[in-house]
């Protein structure tokens, strides 16, 4: 988050130095994010499924208008979605791999936390002038962070039995924390004068883009006094990352 602060910060100083000041206009804006398929998709069987389930988001824009119509906008949006974590969790039951015997489901154990995407988006923004409101049509571009769900899986059947000298586990768990990608963001919204210097702000767009998963599944045996650790298996897991998001807000004028 203070990283995100920071980058659109040093964007909009940036800019800043090659306009006139007085003709910005910034806005802030929060509100939900509905996630589409397959980003929302919970089949257990298919790995591009991405269990995501309806979620928040915070918009952060910067807009330097070039004409009546047309300006630039600068815009870092900041998303969370949780996780449908039944269906997680089965996933992984599922992908266990062949070379484990698993005795009994009880032993099964998993963690996970949500879906965060952090993206800096820059493109035209055009303006509809109808009297006492302003309908403004954008698609912008840029960079997408995307904090990955650490799904773990763990099977441990001899937990309460330190004395058995072949116990072992396995476990099923990412090997990556973060995919950077592009993403696109279209969408439109109204503002409403309020006061001299600040609309009321509501917006729709459209968020598109995508995020890598890699994981590794491994077994952990003791043998004798020496722990083994053995690599079964390994994959990549690419989800589409596509959401509707609808938000409200202030705008605030410089001029």
């Amino acid at each position: 988050m203070k990283r995100t602060a920071l980058l659109f910060l040093f964007i909009m100083l940036f800019i800043r130095g090659y306009s006139q000041t007085d003709n910005w206009y910034f806005s802030f804006s929060m509100g939900v994010s509905w996630p589409m398929s397959p980003f929302n998709q919970t089949k257990t069987d298919d790995s591009s499924s991405g269990y995501a389930q309806k979620g928040f988001s915070i918009l952060l824009d910067a807009t330097y208008p070039l004409s009546n119509h047309w300006g630039l906008k600068g815009s870092v949006l900041i998303n969370t979605n949780s996780l449908n974590d039944d269906k997680v969790g089965q996933m992984l039951k599922n992908r266990t791999n062949s070379n484990v015997l698993i005795t009994d489901p009880k032993y099964y154990s998993f963690t996970t936390n949500d879906w965060m995407q952090n993206a800096f988006l820059f493109g035209p923004v055009f303006t509809v002038n109808l009297g006492r409101f302003y309908w403004d049509l954008q698609l912008l571009g840029g960079l997408n962070l995307t904090y990955l769900p650490q799904q773990k899986l763990l099977y441990n059947a001899y937990n309460n039995d330190q004395t058995n000298p072949q116990r072992w586990y396995y476990q099923d768990k990412n090997t990556t924390s973060t995919d950077l990608a592009w993403g696109i963001l279209g969408g439109t919204a109204f503002r409403f004068p309020i006061s001299e210097h600040l609309n009321l702000k509501l917006g729709v767009d459209y968020y598109l883009s995508s995020a890598r998963i890699k994981y590794e599944q491994t077994r952990v045996s003791q043998q004798a006094d020496a722990v083994v650790t053995e690599t079964l298996g390994s994959g990549t897991n690419t989800i589409q990352i596509r959401m509707i998001t609808g938000t409200i807000g202030f705008v605030y004028y410089l001029n």
